[in-house]
């Protein structure tokens, strides 16, 4: 079992990185879909916490994975025409953008709204931002087009493009990533 990832074959903190993201990744956003139009009583301000700790997991873990990233490079894609080569980086250089962009702008607009962002009561973020409306005014529009539409798009190009390899090229990228290649 490998830890780093080699040319060939993806490590198992890679593998292990990319798929606790996805799930963490799905779930602040159906969290975030979910809570929004709810009354605001105590329960609904358990699930704002719930979903700004996740947040600041995700952005942990977006940092974490881009210095590893430079520690273990990724393998080499496998063959298929350059403009999807291009599409590959693109998608996801603007997933890892929109990675960070999400949980720092919702850092923004909570801190800009009055409250704090606490990671699982564990201990309490800085404020980044001054209480503003019109701070929050320019970082909720941001927060939410990067969560509600951009990442779902990004990762359905991902998505679909995993599944196009592994069920029309019939390649192994799927598999590197699943650890069975």
């Amino acid at each position: 079992m490998q830890l780093k990832n080699t040319n060939q074959r993806f490590g198992l903190i890679t593998r292990a990185n990319h798929w606790l993201n996805a799930v963490i990744i799905l779930s602040v956003i159906a969290l975030g879909i979910y809570m929004v139009d709810l009354p605001r009583e105590p329960a609904t301000f358990e699930l704002y916490d719930l979903h700004k700790s996740l947040g600041v997991l995700l952005l942990a873990l977006i940092i974490w994975r881009l210095l590893w990233l430079k520690l273990s490079p990724n393998p080499s894609l496998l063959p298929s025409k350059p403009w999807e080569h291009t599409l590959a980086h693109s998608v996801r250089g603007l997933l890892y953008l929109a990675m960070i962009i999400a949980p720092l702008s919702g850092w923004m607009m909570s801190n800009a709204a009055g409250y704090d962002v606490s990671f699982f009561n564990l201990f309490t973020l800085p404020t980044i931002v001054a209480e503003s409306e019109a701070i929050g005014d320019i970082v909720k529009p941001i927060h939410v087009i990067t969560g509600k539409i951009l990442l779902p798009i990004l990762i359905l190009l991902h998505i679909a493009g995993a599944l196009k390899h592994h069920f029309v090229y019939k390649d192994a990228t799927l598999k590197r990533m699943l650890g069975r290649d």
